[in-house]
């Protein structure tokens, strides 16, 4: 979607894969290992802390964040508050505003590791309750990464967490990032407007998971 997007306004894409934290800073300072410069990163939620360092495009993609547990235990739940007691699972460098709150209120533990291998390990061996995650990234994952037998003791509520806008961030350490936010938000409009988006969103759902539940 960001390559088409850009493209639509005669624009080449170039992409490096790091894990969040190098990627962040790299985006964050303009300049990664050997001062190769980088513009910016993806996909990530807007937030005032990032703010400080980044503009951020229209979402590219929207998706709702829900838990995930274990059918031996699940998890239902409507309001927070019957979530009480519960050790819940997220991923370093990702903001869960709800959860934050929640354990700010002493309501339920947030416990974050570095990468989804082990939150999904965590919740196997019955560290935690639940791991919250967006659908489409966590039925991805555990459909290319986990066995049947580990795809199978894992089911999900559909309670709404948080509905998730995922975006482009370009570092303002690059004062010509503002003209490329403009160019792409002006390209992905016409990847709507054309339909070749919805072409594009049908493609990742389509293909990235098996059915659960």
């Amino acid at each position: 979607m960001v390559s088409e997007a850009f493209a639509q306004q005669g624009i080449n894409t170039y992409y490096g894969y790091y894990p969040w934290k190098r990627s962040f800073e790299y985006a964050r300072r303009g300049f990664g290992a050997a001062s190769f410069k980088w513009h910016g990163s993806l996909a990530w939620i807007e937030t005032e802390q990032r703010d400080q360092h980044f503009w951020f495009s229209d979402p590219i993609v929207s998706d709702k964040e829900i838990l995930f547990s274990l059918k031996s235990k699940p998890v239902n739940w409507q309001k927070i508050e019957d979530l009480g007691g519960l050790r819940i699972g997220g991923t370093m460098f990702s903001v869960y505003p709800s959860l934050e709150e929640a354990t700010k209120n002493n309501i339920i533990a947030l416990e974050k590791v570095g990468d989804y291998q082990s939150l999904f390990e965590r919740l196997l061996y019955k560290r935690i309750d639940a791991v919250a995650l967006t659908k489409t990234v966590a039925l991805h994952y555990m459909t290319h990464h986990l066995t049947d037998a580990e795809f199978h003791q894992i089911t999900y509520s559909e309670t709404l967490l948080e509905q998730r806008h995922y975006r482009l961030m370009l570092s303002k350490q690059h004062p010509e990032n503002q003209h490329y936010l403009l160019q792409f938000n002006r390209g992905l409009a016409k990847l709507k407007a054309s339909g070749r988006y919805a072409e594009l969103l049908l493609q990742l759902k389509s293909h990235s998971a098996k059915p659960l539940n």
